[in-house]
């Protein structure tokens, strides 16, 4: 999960909550959500390049004995859904507190 120094607070304004609510729900013909693309556009407006790679890291495959696999390491950070979750409940937490929300 990304610091509150990495990112913005994850917003919680009418408009992003539309668009979550709309990544979701997939279309009808759609086999997943959006949400995945949704949390990279918001972190790109948050200031974080999410393309650029910081290092490349080769390890054991999971599931392959013998063979390997390279992992890119991310420079910076994206939201995760967990950041959603959690701004979330402190948006609520707000309102039934009058604007106490931690």
């Amino acid at each position: 999960m990304t610091a509150m120094s990495d990112l913005p607070p994850f917003p919680t304004d009418d408009g992003t909550l539309d668009l979550l609510v709309m990544a979701l729900i997939p279309a009808p013909d759609a086999e997943r959500t959006s949400l995945d693309e949704l949390l990279t556009l918001l972190s790109q407006m948050g200031g974080s390049d999410t393309d650029a790679v910081a290092s490349v890291t080769t390890m054991p495959h999971p599931l392959i004995p013998g063979e390997s696999v390279e992992v890119d390491v991310m420079r910076d950070p994206t939201y995760h859904p967990n950041d959603v979750i959690l701004a979330l409940i402190r948006a609520v937490r707000a309102e039934r507190t009058g604007g106490l929300g931690e």
